[in-house]
């Protein structure tokens, strides 16, 4: 295995694992992160043209860049004791069209289509947002089990109203995609398309994608989506079914902190 050195973001792969195995988000080898480099040096100009693997599609704004990608069948429970061996770097050709394994782990995860296609959207809409997290969350995978939460609003609507800040930090809501074929592109190209607005897509009765600075920015949404969410699953289990804060109490709040027109 060929070594890298990118150590801030293996610290930040090493973390959010952890916290993702401690809290139970990341079951066996389920989920998958990655972080997209600003790649300086033509990696994949080393390699030789049989190593150029064609993407399914294109990523032109990935162009020149490289990717931080967990590898296949990797474990949180282990990446969060060292990250280094599941790790992979991966660089995107120059096209856009093209990418090639650079070091670190060589067997990527499945969904390095979606992550791709994801990281191509952040980067031409939010490129601030350089760390995608997806995981299991079992309290907001239940969510798509109840009846009538089959769409962003009224998920987000129910949810974000449970406590007074969810909606302060999530104010344009999540994104909801029906269920479609677990590391598929079509998975990974209808999210792309919501994280042009949101930070945050529920996956139907599979998962939670999150975006964000790093994998802890990332994970810090994650949080306060779940925790809603558990707050909702407690009352439920109380046998109320919750009304929340009104629509007009979180307008009133966004419009102080001046995000409303995020809403």
């Amino acid at each position: 295995m060929t070594k890298f050195s990118y150590q801030n973001e293996l610290d930040d792969f090493k973390a959010t694992a952890h916290w993702l195995a401690l809290r139970g988000w990341s079951e066996a080898a389920g989920g998958n992160m990655s972080i997209r480099l600003d790649a300086q040096n033509n990696f994949l100009s080393k390699l030789h043209e049989d190593d150029h693997i064609k993407l399914p599609v294109d990523v032109p704004y990935l162009a020149g860049k490289a990717v931080l990608l967990t590898g296949s069948g990797t474990r949180a429970r282990e990446i969060g004791v060292d990250p280094l061996p599941h790790i992979g770097l991966y660089k995107i050709s120059d096209d856009g069209r093209y990418y090639g394994w650079i070091a670190g782990n060589e067997t990527p995860s499945m969904e390095l289509p979606a992550h791709f296609a994801i990281h191509n959207a952040l980067e031409q809409h939010r490129p601030g947002d350089k760390a995608i997290l997806h995981t299991h969350p079992a309290s907001l995978i239940a969510l798509c089990h109840v009846d009538g939460f089959d769409n962003a609003k009224t998920i987000s609507d129910k949810i974000l109203s449970m406590q007074s800040e969810a909606r302060l930090i999530l104010p344009e809501g999540i994104g909801f995609v029906e269920h479609e074929l677990p590391g598929s592109l079509e998975l990974g190209l209808k999210s792309a398309k919501l994280l042009e607005r949101h930070h945050l897509v529920l996956w139907q009765c599979h998962g939670l994608l999150a975006t964000g600075d790093s994998l802890a920015g990332a994970f810090d949404k994650l949080e306060v989506f779940e925790k809603s969410a558990r707050v909702y699953w407690q009352l439920r289990a109380a046998g109320i079914d919750p009304a929340g804060i009104s629509e007009t109490e979180i307008k009133h709040t966004l419009k102080a902190f001046g995000r409303l027109e995020r809403y």
